[in-house]
């Protein structure tokens, strides 16, 4: 009996740290690893492929307004999240899209914006609230988080469903004038498809 609760036990842990690594492995094998054969495209299509259905890490973050938010809260509900940083122009040239996408689908209860930085809290309201809007929910100091998911580039977009699997994922984004329309027009479909 000892040893049956042992081995559960052990199941259930190693099941954690799985999806705990999980999307860090699918950026191991697509990015860190040295691959001469594929080329950035290939290597940015396999790591979609990879992170596809995969469970969201288990995390907590603060936000700007003091709300704590678990991974645990966000189940059931339909999730996009954004990484991103203060310096980076693809981040900054989106911004118009994912607030578009707020304004149309956070009208519903079950859908959560949620953006995710290393920046802090204080260089956001200074540097980037001072030129800037996102309405998302922004949690600041969360690098603990993006090590969770693992580090690609940025912006970096999941858009997570009730399951808590990733549904669409991509990274990086145009700095030109259709950075204002391609976020939401890859969002979109995909919310639509998920609130059915």
């Amino acid at each position: 009996m000892k040893k049956q609760l042992m081995l559960i036990i052990f199941l259930g842990f190693s099941a954690i740290v799985y999806c705990q690594n999980a999307l860090q492995e699918c950026v191991q094998i697509n990015f860190v690893k040295e691959d001469t054969t594929k080329n950035p495209a290939d290597k940015f299509m396999a790591w979609i492929d990879c992170v596809n259905e995969k469970e969201i890490p288990s995390f907590s973050v603060k936000t700007l307004k003091d709300e704590k938010i678990k991974s645990k809260d966000l189940e059931g509900k339909i999730v996009v999240l954004n990484f991103w940083f203060i310096d980076c122009l693809p981040c900054i040239k989106e911004l118009p899209a994912l607030n578009r996408l707020v304004r149309e689908y956070g009208k519903y209860k079950d859908v959560v914006f949620l953006s995710i930085t290393w920046e802090s809290k204080e260089r956001i309201e200074k540097d980037f609230y001072s030129k800037y809007k996102l309405d998302f929910k922004v949690a600041a100091n969360a690098q603990n988080v993006i090590d969770l998911f693992g580090k690609t580039g940025y912006p970096t977009t999941y858009v997570v469903g009730r399951d808590g699997h990733i549904k669409n994922a991509w990274l990086g984004g145009p700095i030109d004038d259709t950075a204002e329309t391609e976020a939401y027009n890859r969002i979109k479909p995909v919310l639509d498809n998920l609130l059915k």
